[in-house]
Parts: structure tokens; sequence; C-alpha cells
């Protein structure tokens, strides 16, 4: 019989209820908020002050700022319009299979090879982009503001919801809402905010080159971001699988996150080094290259092999009865877990936890090598100035995965039970062997 899913151990706390509820939304709408321009200023060198009109006044936006930021959500939209291969993603529990464009890696092509023939034909535009960058942050939090708002109350008309108003504005209350005909997910996380990420990394790096100072340091964090974007559009379908589709609501955690935070801190050590050149030397920038491109390639195999398990276990063949042996990992037949579970219907369902390959040594490998690959990137710009605030980034995904990873452990937890029992002593490291 399959187990009926329960609250997490997290979620039975009072205490963990209160912080969750009352505390974490207005403390991080209001923390976030405001760091984003805080970043933009000390990236260009200035002091952040709240008295400066000046710089308050840049949250508005300027012209420049404006056209690109309409002119990036509207070329993503129209990519999201196009006919095309449609991907069908995991079914919700009510049974619901979202659709999304599987156009991700064309889409990511085309954007970049556009931006770099508009640099070649107007060369300043990467140094408007570095120098609106505090505008441009403005115009993307004002946007990401209204489509928050715009989502709970679209969210809170379609269902009854009895969470405080900020919390349901703060973690969003559809799963899969659509806007325009686009899911909202699809358009936020991977359309805009990790294409700006991509455009905002080469128009820094263009300015670095122009300025000719810390160019190894800054090519390092360009190449680097450049092969793990390629790698994400590349694997696009795959992340329709993952918690922050699957679980995550759409709200200003999750869709202002990806088109404000990610643009902002993910982007600051290049943003940074463009003021405070890198004093990294060519032999070092070589190794740390290599490096990073080692973990970025590992961090692929990582996902890889879970999607491939994946689409074995999900395939009718198998379902039938007639998948023959599991897909091999490492030369060998993959080994998992059964896992039953009961899902929000009251039907019997079976997943199954991957013991074989990378994830029969770590649980969350993929976090693991996902941090290696942003210290390669983000380490440069900290070459002659110090970690702070050079790797900001780094540090900020370092807590975020570690919570993500007792988020994600309580939540299977509550899911499979005794199967995730067993699943933990087969595979007892979280992140690193022998030692986390």
């Amino acid at each position: 019989m399959g187990r009926q899913q329960q609250k997490g151990a997290l979620d039975a706390s009072p205490l963990y209820n209160v912080v969750r509820y009352q505390l974490v939304p207005p403390v991080f709408l209001l923390l976030f908020t405001a760091a984003v321009q805080i970043l933009a200023a000390l990236g260009q060198g200035r002091t952040p002050c709240p008295l400066d009109f000046g710089q308050c006044y840049r949250i508005l936006g300027n012209d420049f700022a404006w056209i690109f930021v309409a002119f990036s959500i509207l070329w993503a939209m129209v990519w999201l319009w196009v006919p095309g291969k449609i991907f069908v993603g995991p079914p919700t529990p009510e049974g619901y299979r979202p659709p999304y464009k599987a156009n991700g890696f064309l889409y990511y092509a085309v954007t970049s090879v556009t931006f770099m023939i508009a640099q070649n034909l107007y060369p300043s535009i990467s140094r408007q982009i570095y120098e609106s960058m505090p505008e441009i942050l403005g115009c993307l939090n004002n946007v990401a503001l209204l489509l928050c708002a715009w989502l709970l109350l679209d969210g809170r008309r379609k269902k009854k919801s009895k969470s405080p108003l900020l919390y349901d504005f703060y973690r969003g209350c559809e799963l899969h809402p659509r806007l325009f005909g686009c899911d909202v997910k699809q358009l936020t996380n991977c359309r805009i905010g990790l294409m700006l990420w991509q455009i905002l990394v080469l128009a820094f790096w263009s300015v670095q080159w122009e300025n000719g100072s810390g160019v190894a340091g800054a090519s390092v964090s360009a190449i680097l971001q450049t092969i793990y974007l390629s790698k994400f559009f590349h694997w696009e379908t795959g992340y329709f699988n993952t918690l922050d589709i699957t679980y995550d609501r759409a709200g200003y955690y999750l869709c202002w996150g990806c088109l404000v935070w990610v643009p902002s801190l993910y982007t600051f050590h290049l943003y940074h080094q463009v003021t405070f050149p890198s004093t990294m030397s060519s032999f070092t920038a070589a190794i740390t290259l290599l490096l990073g491109i080692g973990c970025v390639l590992i961090n692929y195999r990582i996902d890889y092999e879970k999607q491939v398990f994946s689409a074995w276990w999900n395939s009718k063949e198998r379902k039938a009865g007639k998948g023959g042996k599991a897909v091999k990992l490492w030369g060998r037949p993959a080994t998992y877990i059964a896992a039953p579970y009961t899902d929000a219907t009251g039907a019997a369902r079976e997943s199954a936890l991957l013991t074989s390959g990378c994830w029969g040594i770590a649980r969350h490998g993929n976090y693991t090598f996902e941090l290696l690959c942003t210290l390669c990137w983000t380490i440069p710009a900290a070459s002659g100035h110090g970690p702070i605030p050079a790797m900001l980034y780094f540090f900020f995904l370092a807590g975020l995965l570690v919570h993500r990873v007792y988020r994600d452990e309580d939540k299977c937890q509550a899911k499979y039970g005794k199967s995730w029992d067993k699943y933990t002593k087969t595979v007892p490291n979280r992140m690193i062997p022998y030692i986390y």
C-alpha cells in the first residue's frame, strides 16, 4: 500500500511555522528588494546612501533601461509563442501535466548571437548596460513586483487560501499559472532570468576587455558561466522535473528571485570586476578555467544520470513490463529503491530512489558541484580585493543549497517514509562523501 503524505518534521514545529509564515516574508521582502540596489551601487564603487536622492531616483529606471527590459521580456515571450515542440512536465498531485515550449537551446543560442551582433554594430551597448545597471535593476524590480501582485490577486481568486496575505505574495498561490499563453515559471526563471544572466556576463566582459585590465580573471568568469548556462538551456526540459517547478509556487520567492535577484547577485562578481579588476595571473586563470570546466561537466553528468533514469522509469515499456533491465549507469544496470506513496487524490503511486552512479555516492552531489562551479567563476573577482563583496554570490548559494538539502529531504521523508529511511542508509552522504 502507498504511504499517505504527511507534514514533515519542520512543518510540524510551531516555532518553524511562526518563522515561515509570519517572520520570513516581510523580512525577506524588505531585505532582498533593497539589497539589489545596494549591490548595484557597490559594484560601481559607490557607497549606498538611502538619503542620496540621486541614487534613490535610479530605481525608477531611465529610457535605456526600460527599452532594454521591455525588449528582453517581449523577446522571451515571442519564443514561447512561436509554434514548436512541446514538452509535457510531470503531473501535479491533481493530475495536471503542464506543457512547456521545448526550444530552450535554440532561444539561448539565437539570443546570444543576436547580442554579439548588436555589440559589433553598436560598440557602446555593453557600456550602456553596465552604466545603467542600477536603472535596469530598478525596472526589473518594478516589473517583478507588479507580476507578483497579479499572481497574488489571480491566485487567491482561483483558490481559497488560508495562509497570511504576505506569505502568499512571497511564496505564491499557484503551481503552474499562465500569463498571455506562457507558463509563468518558464518565462521568468529560464527565458528572462537566466538569459539576462548570460547577456549581462557578455556585456560586463566586453567592458572589461575594452578597459584592458584584469582580462584574464574576467575571461575565466565569463567562459565558465557561458558554458554553465549553455548546459542549462540544453537541459532545460530536465529543469521542469526539479522542485523549483514541481513544488515551489509562482510568487516573490521564485519569480522575483529569477527576474531581479539572479541578474543582480549572480552576475555581481563580473560586474564588480569592471571597477575592481582581478589581479589573477594568466597561469592561475588557466588552472581555474580547467578546474571549472571539469566541475561543470561533472555537474552535467550528475543531472544527466537522473534524467535518463527518470525517462526509463516513466517509460511506457517499463510500466507495461517490457522495459527489460534498468538503464545502465557506469556500465551496470542502475539500482534503486522502490518508493510507494499516496498522492493528493488518494491514488497509490510509486517512485524510484536512484542508488547507483553519481547518485550512489551522495544524495545531493549536484549541489556540491554547483557550488564548486560557482567558486571557480567567482574567485577571480576576489583576487587582489578579498572575498567580500566580490564572492557574495558563492556565500549566498552555499547557504541556499544547504537549506535546500534539508528542505528537500524533509519533503521526501514526509512523502516516502520508510523507503526514504532505507535510501538514506544506502546512500548516507548528503553532499560530500565521508564528511557531510
